[in-house]
């Protein structure tokens, strides 16, 4: 899955409404990219150093992703008119998280966002930081073309087989950012809590914890958990010492119910 050749993408990539913001190409910086390590930090030529803003790069637990992700950012920019923009203000370490536009260079089609591509052809999950919530919307529509596809990260076997990993491993995967694609089997009040249980699809199933407060936010919003029996959720968490068996999120927005099919 991490083999795809994503030049193909960026000239198939349409689109899907207009960008608005540290998300457009408009007013961006013309740079080249001298280098990207492993965790996803690039060096561009004016000396900066940037992070692809509100996407999950791979962490030290997948070296295999890490190492053919990079590779294949740096295919794809080779050749290229890159500009960037950024996001936010640097970290404490000097890092900017930053959106990346690639111009090819005859100049013929519009510069793609590189993190819609990325995103769009099943490569890395949508994290909800960094980004605002225009540029969030519409990188979110994009990772929904990957999720119903199947493609890349969302294919059953790719999931199946990280869950698989962290519930064997729950001290070492603590506090890793996961992003997983379930189907609800039940949703159960108890106490203060509502659990959003998941069909299994390995040993065990996972639960979702929600707050009486979130379940009410996730009404409000058009979300409604007591419809969810059946449905498909994409969840964004940080996994705990319990690993996959109780899940708690911080907010409603790293929930979405995935549309149903037309």
């Amino acid at each position: 899955m991490w083999k795809r050749a994503f030049f193909v993408l960026a000239l198939s990539l349409a689109p899907m409404r207009t960008f608005a913001g540290p998300c457009e190409a408009t007013d961006s910086l013309k740079t080249e990219l001298t280098a990207i390590d492993a965790t996803g930090v690039a060096t561009l030529t004016d000396g900066f150093r940037i992070r692809l803003a509100g996407i999950v790069w791979p962490d030290h637990l997948e070296p295999h992703q890490r190492k053919t992700l990079a590779a294949i950012i740096e295919r794809a920019t080779v050749g290229q008119v890159l500009r960037w923009k950024p996001a936010a203000g640097p970290d404490r370490w000097g890092v900017t998280p930053a959106n990346l536009f690639v111009q090819e260079p005859d100049e013929a089609r519009s510069p793609f966002w590189l993190q819609a591509g990325l995103v769009e052809n099943g490569l890395t999950p949508v994290w909800p930081d960094g980004l605002g919530k225009d540029c969030l919307d519409t990188l979110a529509a994009h990772e929904g073309v990957a999720i119903r596809a199947r493609r890349g990260i969302w294919a059953p076997r790719a999931q199946a087989a990280r869950h698989r990993a962290v519930e064997a491993a729950r001290d070492a995967n603590a506090g890793r950012k996961m992003v997983a694609l379930w189907r609800v089997r039940s949703v159960k009040p108890w106490r203060s809590m509502h659990f959003v249980n998941i069909v299994p699809s390995f040993r065990g199933g996972p639960s979702i914890g929600l707050t009486r407060k979130q379940v009410t936010a996730l009404v409000d919003s058009g979300r409604n958990p007591a419809e969810w029996r059946g449905r498909w959720v994409v969840a964004r968490f940080v996994l705990g010492s319990a690993g996959l068996s109780r899940i708690r999120v911080e907010s409603i927005s790293p929930v979405d119910v995935v549309p149903r099919r037309p």
